[in-house]
Formats: structure tokens, sequence, C-alpha cells
């Protein structure tokens, strides 16, 4: 678990401190050796420097080529070399097992990072860089390496080539923020770990209402797992005073399947959006679907047969994304259906609404709206964590058709390996998360109202709050690390 061990925190602090004093005029050339240096040290791995030299190169050439037969040959020349070795690596036991291939850290993120680049560069967004080192910092910038978020260079790189003066306010923000990530990962996500891996690992040991349980507790697993990590990252990038994109945005809030995407693992959905979703839509096959669908269904339906093509392959990449199986690809399709749908249904659904004067924002009606999303979401989780689709199947089918409230009991946490003052701190854990994220999503600013408190107030929240989680780890009973999920994607 990287961003815990004692030599990543040693590290990080090394850089911070040279990055504000003797190293402070050179800055991004310490970000860009240290950055390297980690990349190697942890994954004993080169592979990230031919992302970096054969995208910078394919770059130059597109900008510099004016033939536009030439330029699109060449950039689906570089995306079927990029994405061919991504796929290869991380699929084809072949080349795990012959050649011993460790699929290298954070692939997938820098992967997607430099390929939209090289995209933009191509569609003229802006000028391909000229310094390979500096090209190279966008790439392999050490906190976002190891699970995103997925940056655009428009967007970091000028942060990443200024020069930037110790500033308290952001210092303390990030630790702020690395903490509060620090909490999600270790006493949320490791702690709801044991209940999700055993009742995943012998599922057909449990009815319905105990493997649906497991499953939306999953659900909570993943998201204060890759948030909580996202976090440590991103207040570490606030202390070097790079901002990063936000990847989460409250998605247990989320009024709809389309919503939660736009909640969740925000810059892949971005990504998938500009880059997949669009160019698809807008490609020549697609507007052919979609000027026939038109003249056989009407303007209005025959518009959505192309965008729920696009909207079925977007999500299959997204499903494959996670991985080869067919659980995978099953997930994918199971969210590219309920999004069709929904377009296909928005105005009888508007019609029945307005019929039963149903008022969009009365309490009750966003309830319902945040537990159906809850409830379809975590229906796509039995595919996205099963380990085949087989399993995925036979999960559901104890659901549904052993269904019963009864047998959720205390008895059977504990045989787990619970304790009652593990499982109420669990639940107390939960509840803040989920508080902190109703706050924010009700405008409430919780950060500026740490701002107002007194000095003593905050460094005694602070002080409480590390020895907590210090505690927390070091004498916690039956408390057991575990690896964040998004560490290999």
């Amino acid at each position: 678990m990287i961003l815990f061990e004692s030599s990543f925190i040693i590290f990080t602090i090394l850089i911070i401190f040279l990055y504000y004093t003797f190293l402070k005029n050179y800055q991004w050339q310490l970000l860009l050796v240290g950055s390297l240096f980690f990349y190697y040290y942890f994954t004993k791995s080169n592979f990230i420097i031919f992302s970096i030299v054969n995208t910078f190169l394919f770059a130059l050439l597109i900008e510099r080529v004016e033939n536009k037969s030439v330029r699109k040959f060449l950039l689906l020349a570089c995306l079927i070399i990029n994405f061919g070795l991504l796929f290869l690596i991380k699929y084809s036991n072949f080349f795990i097992s012959k050649y011993g291939i460790l699929i290298p850290l954070g692939i997938s993120f820098y992967m997607f990072q430099s390929i939209s680049y090289v995209i933009d560069v191509y569609r003229g967004s802006y000028k391909a860089d000229r310094n390979i080192f500096k090209f190279a910092l966008f790439i392999s910038y050490f906190p976002q390496i190891i699970q995103g978020p997925i940056g655009r260079y428009n967007k970091l790189a000028p942060q990443m080539f200024k020069r930037h003066e110790y500033d308290s306010d952001a210092f303390r923000y990030g630790f702020e923020t690395i903490c509060w990530g620090a909490f999600k990962k270790i006493f949320v996500a490791d702690r709801i770990a044991t209940f999700v891996n055993t009742v995943f690992s012998s599922y057909d040991s449990y009815y319905g209402a105990v493997i649906f349980l497991a499953v939306f507790a999953y659900s909570i697993q993943i998201y204060t797992d890759f948030s909580g990590g996202i976090d440590i990252v991103r207040g570490i990038s606030q202390i070097l005073g790079i901002e990063l994109d936000v990847n989460f945005r409250r998605p247990f809030f989320a009024n709809s399947v389309s919503d939660f995407w736009r909640r969740w693992h925000i810059t892949l959905s971005a990504w998938m959006k500009d880059y997949v979703f669009y160019s698809l839509n807008l490609s020549k096959p697609l507007a052919f679907i979609n000027k026939k669908a038109r003249k056989l269904l009407g303007n209005k339906k025959g518009k959505l047969i192309s965008v729920s093509i696009s909207t079925y392959i977007l999500y299959f990449i997204v499903g494959i994304w996670h991985g080869a199986g067919s659980n995978y690809v099953f997930y994918g399709l199971w969210n590219g259906t309920i999004i069709s749908l929904s377009l296909y249904f928005e105005s009888y659904f508007k019609k029945v609404k307005k019929q039963l004067k149903i008022d969009n924002y009365a309490n009750w009606f966003m309830v319902f709206q945040v537990l159906r999303t809850n409830v379809l979401v975590t229906l796509g989780r039995y595919f996205s964590r099963a380990d085949s689709a087989g399993t995925a199947f036979a999960m559901l089918k104890r659901t549904f058709l052993n269904f019963s409230f009864a047998d959720i009991k205390l008895a059977t946490l504990y045989d787990m390996g619970y304790t009652s003052g593990g499982i109420l701190l669990l639940i107390l854990c939960i509840i803040i998360v989920l508080l902190v994220d109703w706050a924010f999503e009700r405008k409430i600013n919780l950060y500026r109202k740490f701002d107002e408190a007194g000095t003593f107030i905050q460094l005694l929240v602070i002080g409480l709050f590390v020895l907590l989680m210090v505690f927390g780890v070091i004498y916690a009973e039956g408390y057991v690390s575990t690896e964040f999920i998004y560490r290999q994607y």
C-alpha cells in the first residue's frame, strides 16, 4: 500500500522540503527527477519512458504534417500502438506468464493522459510541447501516477512549470485533505473489506439480504478506498501548489445512473465523453444511422438510436477497462442499458409525473430518486466485484429468491471476526463520511467553517484526527490494511 509506506512518506516529505528550500529555483526539475525515481523504485519498471517518448514524438509529427490523411494515419498509429500495448499488458496472460511482466503502476491513467494530449494536439486545441523533459513530468507526476486523477495538459502544465512560493493556507488545506482521505481508507474501506470479501468468496453460505448488503457495502468500500486515495494525492499536490482535478462528487446522492457517472471517477467519465462518445456520435457510420433512423422513427426518437449505440460502446469500454472477464462486459452493458432506457422513457416519465402532480424538488421524491439510483448501481456492482459473470448471476439469483431482512444478524459479523465496538466504529465512520458528503451536497462549505474556527480549535481537531488514525491502525484489534483497489488499473 504505497501511500502509507514509510518510504513513500519520507520521500514525499523530502520532496516538499527541497521544493520550498534548497531547490526552489528548480521546482519542476526536482519533481521530474523525483517522479521518475519514484516510479522506478516502486515498480522496478521503465515502461512509462516508452509512453512518454512515443506520444511526445507522435504529437510533434502530427502538428508538423499538413496533409490531413497523413495526420489521421499518425493519430491512428499512435492509438493502436499505445492501446494495443495497454491491452496486451493488462489482459494477456501470455505476456504476463511467459515474460514475467507485471502490470505497470497506474498504466491506464498515464496512458489515457498521454493519449488525450496527442488527440488535443491533433484537434488543434494547443501546440505540442517542444521540451520532452517538461512533457515527461506531465505524464509521470508522482502524486497522480498511482491512481489518477486523469489530468489534461492545458490544465496541469501551466501549474507545473511556474514557480510556487510556500503558502501556509495551501499547506493546511492539503494536509486536511490528506487526513480526510486517510480516514476514509483506514476507518471505512479497510474495515468493511472483511465483510465484503467473506461474502463474495463464499456467497452460497449466505442468503439474499446479506448478499445484497455485502454488495452495497462494496459500493461504500470502493468509494472510500478510491476517493480516499485520490484525496491523499490531491492533498500532496495542493501542498506543492498544483491543483489536481476533483474525481468524485458525492456519488451516493446521485438522482440517476447518468448522474452517478457524472459524479463517479469524473476524470475517466469526462475522458470517455470527450474522446470516445463524441467521436463515435459524430462519426460517418453513426451519422448515417442517425439520418436513416430519423426518417423511420421521427426526429426525436430517431436521434436516440445513434446516441444509444454510442452509449453502449462507451460503457462496454468502461466495463472492459475494469477487467477482461465476461462479468465486466455485463457490467458495462448493464450501465449502458439503464442509461439508454432512461433516455427513451424520459418523455413518458415526465408525462406521468405531470399527471400525478409530482414536484421534482419535493423531499420525498428526491429521496426516492437517490434510493432508486443506489439500488440500480448496486445491482451493477454484482458484476464488477464478482469473479465471473456466472458467480454474479448466481449471487443475483440468491438475492431475489432467498431475500429476508431477518437474515441480517450481528452474529454473522461476529463470525467474521468483528467485535461490537468495531461494528459501532465502522457504522459511525460511514455515517460521518455520508454526513460530510451531504453537507457539501447542501452547499454547506465545511472547509470555510473550519477556517472560521480559532487556531487552537483547528490544531486540536487536526491533532486528535492524526492520533485517531495512528492508534486506529497500530492498536486497533483485528485491523488489516488492504491495497488500494485501483492501484493496478
